[in-house]
C-alpha cells in the first residue's frame, strides 16, 4: 500500500516545469521532508527505461505515432515497478517530471492517437500507481519554444514538431484538467518565476494537508 506522496508536473515545452520542478525538491527538503526526483520518458534509477528514453527522442529515429505511445508506455512499466512504487512504499515524495498525461497530450493529443488509445495502453503501465496531486504548467506554446530557443536549449524530436502539434498538446493538458479538476491545479507560467514556485508551492502543501499526509 502506498504511504508516500505522489506529486507529478506537465506542461508544454518552455513552460519551466523542470526548473520549479527542482525548487519544489529544495523547499520540500528544507522543510523535513524526504524527496526522491525523477522524470520520464525514462527514470531515475531505472537503467531500461532510460534506454527506451535515448530510442524515443532520437531526432534520428523515425519512430510511428503508435510505437512512440508503445515505447513511452514500455518505459512506463519499468519507472512505476522499479522507481516509483518502491520509494512511494518508503514513504517519500516523489515528485516525477512528467508522467502518463504526458501520453495522453503528445500522443493522444499531438499525434492524434486518441485518448482511448492511450488510456488502454497504459492501463498496463501504471495499473493502480495513481498521484496524488498533478500541477499543470500552461503556457501559450509559442511563447514556450521560443523561450526554449532563447535558452538555447537542445530540440528533441518532439520538440522540433510543428507549432499545431504543440497547439494539440496544449488543449489536450487543459482538457484533462477540466476532466479531472481533483487531481489537477493549472499555474499560469506567463508570469515572474518566483510567483510560479509561490503557485505551486502553495498548490503542493494545500494536497498535503488536505490528505494527511505524514512526512515521519
Amino acid at each position: 500500500m502506498k504511504k508516500g506522496f505522489f506529486l507529478v508536473l506537465e506542461g508544454g515545452e518552455g513552460s519551466g516545469k523542470s526548473t520549479v520542478t527542482k525548487w519544489l525538491k529544495a523547499k520540500l527538503e528544507e522543510k523535513g521532508y524526504s524527496v526522491y526526483l525523477t522524470r520520464e520518458p525514462g527514470g531515475n534509477g531505472s537503467p531500461v527505461a532510460e534506454k527506451i528514453r535515448s530510442i524515443i527522442l532520437d531526432k534520428e529515429n523515425n519512430v510511428l505515432p503508435l510505437t512512440e505511445a508503445y515505447l513511452f508506455a514500455a518505459s512506463r512499466v519499468q519507472h512505476v515497478q522499479e522507481v516509483i512504487l518502491p520509494y512511494l512504499e518508503q514513504g517519500k515524495v516523489v515528485i516525477c517530471d512528467r508522467f502518463v498525461y504526458s501520453s495522453y497530450a503528445y500522443q493522444g493529443g499531438g499525434r492524434d492517437l486518441g485518448m482511448e488509445t492511450i488510456r488502454m495502453i497504459n492501463s498496463f503501465a501504471i495499473q493502480d500507481c495513481q498521484p496524488d496531486l498533478v500541477l499543470l504548467f500552461d503556457l501559450d506554446p509559442q511563447i514556450g519554444l521560443q523561450r526554449k530557443r532563447q535558452g538555447r536549449q537542445d530540440f528533441d524530436r518532439l520538440d522540433n514538431e510543428t507549432l499545431k502539434f504543440h497547439t494539440r498538446v496544449r488543449k489536450t493538458y487543459l482538457k484533462l484538467a477540466r476532466e479531472n479538476p481533483q487531481l489537477f491545479r493549472v499555474i499560469d507560467v506567463d508570469q515572474p518565476i518566483e510567483k510560479v514556485q509561490t503557485d505551486a508551492w502553495k498548490e503542493l502543501i494545500n494536497k498535503i494537508k488536505e490528505i494527511n499526509y505524514d512526512k515521519h
